[in-house]
């Protein structure tokens, strides 16, 4: 049964593991896009409409239909994400699976031997200037750099971090000590 580990995040004892539950973020952002939808979605149908009239129409009114086209599908797929995206995190001590679902339709599923994870880490979110990042937990596997819990708050993280040093001690070197995240 799953219980509340910190914030959204949920998880339950699976043997020799643990199983966490991180829901997508849900925030301001979403309710801007259901905003901006609407908007687009009105501006769209009207520029559809007089092209399907048009017994010749412009090539930009083709041009931007594609665009509309994109960005509608885009921000949906961005909407339906936060509403009902979640990544599930299944660690034991042989293995780190990582699934992420939509809609209960399973997207991808990153499998990791536990031994050959390395430096587990919280990366906050960041802003400077006209970039920004999201925060997320990163960690080594395989010679790659991988992410998952994109937008994870400071508080979520650490339950989480510690959470899964309970059950692996994941390794760290010595260099990331070093590493100033501040700028």
């Amino acid at each position: 049964m799953l219980e509340k580990l910190a914030g959204r995040l949920t998880w339950e004892r699976t043997g020799d593991g643990i199983r966490v539950v991180i829901p997508a973020q849900l925030g301001w952002v979403v309710a801007f896009l259901c905003v901006w939808l609407v908007g687009w979605s009105i501006g769209g149908w009207n520029v559809l409409n007089n092209t399907l009239e048009s017994a010749n129409p412009p090539l930009f009114d083709m041009v931007w239909l594609v665009g509309w086209l994109l960005g509608e599908v885009t921000v949906i797929a961005i909407i339906i994400w936060s509403l009902s995206g979640r990544s599930t995190l299944v660690l034991d001590k042989c293995s780190l699976e990582i699934t992420r679902r939509v809609v209960g339709i399973r997207l991808d599923t990153r499998v990791f031997r536990t031994a050959n994870v390395r430096n587990l880490r919280y990366i906050p979110a960041t802003t400077s200037g006209k970039s920004s990042r999201q925060s997320q937990i990163r960690f080594e596997a395989d010679d790659k750099s991988c992410g998952f819990a994109s937008g994870i708050t400071d508080n979520e993280a650490f339950a989480l971090i510690d959470k899964m040093l309970e059950v692996y001690p994941f390794p760290k070197e010595r260099a990331l000590g070093y590493l100033d995240l501040s700028s």
